[in-house]
């Protein structure tokens, strides 16, 4: 203890070590001047500067008496200095980065009021005092307030700005503190000279690419070359520490420099994509170049060995956050058993998109959370300080654009991009901080854009001011060889890049002058025999069947409670009891039962299953209970993994309340594991709307786009039942306006046996394809979707279901097609009101609406050719649900194959604004309407 106090101390040092003692205990049991005094030495004197001088001083030594002596008036002095000083120490820790020098167009904002002497209650005649307390700052022991402050100014007010203080982890702030006092060494010889081999293959690639392809968009990385220096570092750190895998996520600007440079793709296939040479193995529509990813196998410039991918990504710039988060998470459980050193994400940002976006609170949001967290992320923003056209001070509230990471109490660390060392150092202590916590970590490079948004626009229209700077700045690898000059000759530099240059000009002009063809990108580990099908190979059967003796096993050992485990007794009835009468063959298979064994067949066949959304564990409707809880202790079991297979895993994820980051997550996550399940569940199927650009730009398009195989499975609750608006409609008929080129399934089911046998499908088919199920809400528990082990055990998936009633089919006058719930109120109406009534008319049920099932139709329709009346029937309005996309292909059918052509009738709600009514009654009556007309004689009636 003693070597913490100088001189004011003498007098009374066994005082303060036993109050120290005290403190060190228990904090509340001192008063609070001895706390913030413990505190300042310890933490930073934050509530010093609340303190008076004398008083301070006084009540500090810790004796209350009535006579003062000089000595202890010295020392009360002596004391209250040295609290001023160190509450400025704090201030520098704190406030510090608002005085750096973080701008490379030395742009500088004025210097914080917190910084200043008279702030702390210092004068600039106090320079020159000595401060004891120096030594505990890390300077000679009595060095002057001039040198504590000097000190201070060059740790945290100069080319690097650290946010630190509002980390509430005492050794994460220490540790923190600690790593920035060396952040300005120099780096070694040799890692300099790489780091500026960095910077000039950066401007290099660009200016190659300027030449070759005069006008063509590239959305260059020039003015933010040190992003290339900075992600080297990254991925040398990284394999030092032994980790196999970078997974990258970024939006356009300074895509194709990534590409190249860290990632590894090669310049010929980048110029082949410019030069636009067709090639056959080539589907799909393709994107843009500087959308791609690509994955390959890098050495580090230390000769470490790590695999290093990009996630592609549409114009959305930020929603790449999520996906490549997922991308991780799988790779970690896939290929490490879930080390989460082992592969890391390290996400690039704008500025103004990292401000902007709110799928990074979304994506930031999961750090901790055990469905999503993969151990931490890097985030290096590009911070170039204009977001298209707009200045900072329009694009954002928040004095900076990562403000946003204290949300999760991550550190950031501004730096400015001139200073290259620095910025190696950053990233080392970037790496060094995840790889120590477990956490997100964030540097904010500022730097600029030397161009406009892209090379056509002439950013002087909007930003003159700035862009009078930029005209003026030096080429980053020119600046930072002039730093060079004491250990490196300035012509050796120069002839490094221009052998650079010459080598990538070499590569350009050969891979025209070959017409080298444009090259698939590399699939990822797993999925190189999964090819691109279409809708003929989609609509072939395949054996989903279990034997009936192993779905018995199953359901026995899933729905057995452990005797240790007390479960709610209504649950008991409902998951135990009944569903082991279900498995015994006492009674129907419900939905929830029948998904449930989907799941154990597939765990126990070695595939994974992953499962998540807002209410997943019990499901929103109650039907599922993948996880149980203990009525007395709280303690979690998921039955499910008792039938799973060494190696498979089954996860179960009541996700925190997002629609957008979720569902990226997931669709990431299955863009990396061919052998999981993947289902993201929606609480209402209308929720989804919230993810749509996850649904547009990635589900719908990213294998046509980029060849992107994937099975995510979507529930997405959707059905008419009087709960308004926003719980009634999936938004079906958005989902159908997206299908084309086989890029997905859309499926509504009747039945359990039908969930159970598309489940079974996705990871059994010789494909991977995406799954959109319209989810029931009411039906869940109607006994006409329950289904018999026998349904499970011998049966497949029907793409149509013909009408379960035993008809005459020359007696059918009336053929009625629609889709999910509506079959059930037509069937237990047809029952209520006496089936032999409508025997005339048959019910067939669209389980499959894309890819559209012609041929099944087709033979069921035959079979009823005596009929004169074909409808189609749905609860939506007429401009949503279904309507729309199946009419002219049911006339399609109708006009080719019966020898009666009538024309497809509907009946069903009118076009509406809203997806549903809000008044229940109404839509009772509504309801009532459309099932009158579907069993009478009516051909059309909007309702």
């Amino acid at each position: 203890m003693n070597e913490y106090f100088g001189p004011p101390f003498s007098a009374n040092v066994g005082y303060v070590e036993e109050m120290f003692a005290r403190y060190q205990n228990a904090p509340g049991s001192v008063g609070p001047e001895w706390r913030a005094y413990f505190e300042g030495f310890h933490e930073g004197f934050g509530v010093a500067v609340q303190l008076g001088g004398d008083a301070v001083g006084q009540v500090s030594m810790g004796h209350s008496t009535s006579q003062t002596t000089p000595s202890s008036q010295h020392s009360s002095v002596d004391l209250a200095f040295e609290m001023k000083v160190a509450s400025l120490v704090q201030a520098y820790k704190a406030n510090g980065h608002l005085a750096a020098r973080l701008n490379p167009l030395h742009i500088e904002r004025p210097k914080p009021v917190s910084l200043a002497l008279a702030s702390h209650g210092l004068a600039e005649s106090d320079l020159q005092r000595s401060c004891s307390s120096a030594s505990v700052h890390g300077l000679a022991e009595n060095s002057s307030l001039a040198q504590v402050v000097a000190h201070f100014e060059g740790l945290y007010c100069s080319s690097v700005g650290a946010e630190i203080e509002h980390i509430s982890n005492p050794a994460e702030r220490e540790w923190l503190h600690k790593r920035i006092a060396e952040i300005h060494t120099l780096p070694d010889a040799q890692t300099r000279q790489s780091l500026f081999r960095s910077l000039a293959k950066a401007d290099a690639l660009e200016k190659s690419i300027a030449a070759k392809y005069i006008g063509k968009k590239r959305f260059s990385i020039e003015g933010a070359d040190a992003q290339i220096a900075a992600l080297e570092t990254v991925l040398d750190r990284f394999a030092e520490k032994g980790t196999k895998g970078i997974c990258i996520g970024m939006a356009h600007r300074g895509r194709l420099n990534t590409l190249v440079n860290i990632v590894g793709k090669p310049l010929a296939d980048l110029c082949a994509e410019f030069e636009g040479y067709p090639n056959e193995e080539i589907s799909g529509d393709w994107d843009v170049k500087y959308h791609f990813g690509y994955e390959s196998e890098r050495t580090t410039r230390n000769g470490h060995k790590i695999r290093v991918s990009l996630a592609c990504n549409p114009s959305h710039l930020e929603f790449v956050d999520a996906v490549v988060v997922g991308q991780v998470r799988a790779q970690q459980d896939k290929f490490y058993q879930s080390n989460k050193d082992a592969v890391v994400p390290v996400i690039l940002h704008g500025d103004a998109a990292i401000a902007g976006q709110g799928i990074v609170y979304e994506v930031i949001g999961m750090m901790n959370l055990d469905g999503y967290t993969v151990g931490g992320s890097l985030h290096l923003v590009t911070n170039n300080q204009v977001g298209f056209t707009t200045s900072p001070r329009d694009s954002r509230s928040s004095e900076y654009c990562t403000d946003i990471a204290k949300v999760v109490e991550a550190p950031v660390l501004h730096v400015n991009a001139n200073d290259i060392d620095a910025l190696h150092n950053v990233m080392t202590l970037a790496v060094d901080y995840r790889s120590q916590f477990h956490k997100d970590v964030f540097v904010d490079l500022i730097c600029f854009r030397r161009h406009g948004h892209n090379e056509n626009e002439d950013a002087f229209v909007t930003q003159p001011v700035l862009y009078k700077i930029i005209k003026e700045k030096q080429v980053p690898w020119q600046e930072y060889a002039e730093k060079l000059s004491a250990t490196h000759q300035k012509s050796e530099l120069e002839e490094i890049y221009a052998q650079i240059r010459s080598e990538m000009n070499e590569i350009f002009d050969k891979a025209k002058a070959d017409h080298h063809p444009i090259t698939v990108p590399p699939k990822p580990r797993g999925f190189e025999n999964y090819l691109p099908v279409g809708v003929e190979e989609m609509l072939k059967p395949v054996a989903t069947n279990v034997a009936m003796e192993t779905l018995k096993n199953i359901g026995k050992k899933i729905f057995t409670i452990p005797e240790d485990f007390q479960i709610y007794t209504k649950l008991a009835r409902i998951y135990a009891k009944d569903r082991m009468e279900m498995v015994d063959g006492l009674k129907p298979i419900d939905w929830g039962t029948a998904e449930l064994l989907a799941y154990g067949s597939l765990l126990s066949e070695g595939y994974s299953v992953r499962l998540t959304g807002q209410d997943a564990r019990q499901g929103t409707f109650s039907h599922r209970h993948a996880a149980l809880t203990d009525f007395e202790t709280g303690r979690k079991i998921t039955p499910l993994s008792w039938v799973t297979q060494q190696g498979a895993k089954f996860e179960v994820f009541d996700s925190h309340l997002s629609e957008t980051g979720a569902m990226g997550y997931e669709y990431g996550f299955a863009t990396q594991h061919d052998k999981a399940l993947v289902l993201w569940e929606g609480q209402f199927g209308d929720f989804g709307n919230g993810a749509q650009v996850i649904i547009d730009q990635f589900i719908a398009a990213g294998e046509s786009k980029w060849l992107q195989n994937q099975g995510l499975v979507l529930l997405l609750p959707h059905g008419y039942e009087g709960q308004g608006p926003e719980h009634s409609s999936a938004r079906l008929e958005r989902f159908l306006q997206l299908c084309a080129q086989g890029n997905m399934q859309v499926c509504y089911f009747t039945s359990g046996a039908q969930l159970f046998h598309a489940l079974r499908r996705q990871m059994k088919a010789p494909f991977r394809k995406p799954l959109v199920v319209m989810s029931p809400k009411s039906f869940l528990r109607n006994p006409r979707s329950s289904c018999s082990l026998e349904d499970l055990a011998s049966g497949r998936f029907y793409e149509v279901r013909d009408d379960s009633r035993k008809l005459e089919p020359a007696a059918v006058t009336k053929v009625v097609l629609c889709s999910g719930k509506i079959r059930i109120d037509l069937l237990d109406a047809i029952e209520k009101q006496g089936s032999e009534k409508f025997s005339h008319v048959a019910v067939v049920s669209l389980e499959q609406l894309y890819p559209f099932p012609e041929s099944q139709l087709t033979n069921v329709l035959k079979t009823y050719g005596k009929a004169k009346s074909i409808v189609w029937a749905q609860e939506e309005p007429r401009n949503t649900g279904a309507s729309f996309f199946v009419r002219d292909k049911i006339e399609k059918i109708l006009q080719s194959t019966l020898k009666v052509k009538p024309k497809l009738g509907y009946i069903g709600r009118s076009e509406r604004a809203s997806p549903a009514v809000g008044l229940e009654k109404q839509h009772l009556v509504e309801q009532e309407k459309i099932i009158a007309a579907c069993l009478g004689a009516d051909e059309q009636l909007e309702v």
